[in-house]
């Protein structure tokens, strides 16, 4: 009952506008107008003023116009940089940008799939439970938005956050808890050219830690990585101190720790060896969480999946979503795959075919028991 058409054009839209962590101001404006439009009662949280981004997160409200429990969906506004200047082209079954951006088919999809879903509703006057849509600023700054969104304005006991890669029809119902490692190496200065033998460079010790530790995929459950270094200077002084970022993702919240434990001993062992010293910094992002397949939210997606055609199936991911958060809280929320390919990178793209999937997915879970 989708209209496809207007589907591709709201896509394109949407991923021709500026948007990235905390400068979602444009593509927020858009939305509310949008949203606005199709009868929703939408509000801004002050979540930008905290963060010090120009938005925040927005809660849309629609009426029910048949029975059921309101139904929550969630999208993201942002998208990972490079995100301004996104130039969205239809090419041989697929959406794709120009290899300058990423597309924003992560999230720009599960947002274009709510507004065709919810649009073909009004206008076929499909019976539906109240909707409420949580679109969440900064979700790529490890779900620095959602943390900050007060769930106690909503109402609704089941969420569906639209946000993951894999075939329409795959439902995440289970994701890793998050850790971020901040270290701030400490050498000893001294010149490089007359006597470097005087000084402790803090990048060797930097190097040496990351050389001892075990990094990238450690087993089925957990993740672990170096995102950046940064020691600035002139290269005839040897450095004295080196920062570095990482993170640990793991499903085993004692595999994650015991993760930690062994970067921060790589790091507090190479700084002793080669008289240095390090600071560390364990920072919570968010928290694991295990559905069960007959959880109301996982039994919905997979009902609304097989009466479109397509097979469902529950699975984990190694990624956190909204979903992280709203689960923390107590809200029973699945993950609905997306179908976009490459995300995160400049060779993103999104099968037109599984856009039109997605929006008939949210359609489907939103409209189910209609006649």
């Amino acid at each position: 009952m989708i209209n496809e058409e207007r589907l591709y054009a709201t896509f394109l839209e949407l991923c021709s506008i500026d948007s990235e962590p905390m400068r979602e101001r444009l593509l927020a404006d858009h939305l509310m107008e949008r949203l606005s439009g199709l009868g929703f009662t939408v509000s801004e949280d002050d979540t930008g003023e905290k963060i010090g981004g120009n938005a925040g997160n927005l809660l849309a409200r629609l009426e029910g116009t048949g029975p059921g429990e309101t139904l929550l969906f969630c999208c993201h506004l942002d998208r990972v940089a490079p995100g301004f200047g996104v130039r969205p082209r239809i090419e041989g079954g697929y959406v794709v940008g120009d290899g300058t951006t990423v597309l924003g088919a992560d999230d720009g999809a599960g947002l274009s799939a709510l507004l065709e879903g919810v649009t073909t509703l009004r206008e076929r006057n499909i019976p539906h439970p109240a909707i409420e849509l949580v679109l969440t600023v900064a979700e790529e700054l490890a779900l620095l938005g959602s943390s900050y969104f007060d769930l106690a304005r909503v109402t609704a006991r089941s969420g569906f956050v639209l946000d993951a890669s894999g075939s329409v029809g795959e439902i995440v119902i289970q994701a890793p808890e998050q850790v971020k490692i901040q270290a701030v190496i400490h050498g000893r200065k001294a010149h490089a050219g007359f006597n470097p033998e005087q000084g402790v460079s803090a990048i060797r010790i930097a190097a040496a830690a990351i050389e001892g530790m075990n990094l990238l995929r450690i087993d089925s459950e957990t993740t672990a990585n170096i995102g950046s270094i940064s020691a600035v200077g002139p290269t005839n002084i040897v450095p004295d101190r080196c920062e570095l970022w990482a993170e640990v993702r793991s499903l085993n919240a004692a595999k994650l720790r015991h993760q930690v434990k062994e970067m921060s001993e790589a790091l507090e062992t190479a700084a002793h060896r080669q008289g240095g010293s390090v600071e560390i910094a364990v920072l919570p992002c968010y928290h694991s969480y295990l559905l069960d397949e007959e959880a109301e939210p996982a039994r919905r997606a997979a009902r609304a999946a097989r009466s479109i055609g397509v097979p469902a199936s529950f699975k984990s991911t190694g990624g956190g979503s909204d979903a992280n958060i709203f689960n923390s809280r107590g809200l029973p929320t699945v993950v609905l795959s997306c179908g976009y390919e490459k995300p995160h990178t400049t060779q993103e793209r999104m099968p037109l075919g599984q856009l039109s999937l997605l929006a008939r997915w949210v359609l489907a879970i939103a409209a189910e028991g209609a006649s």
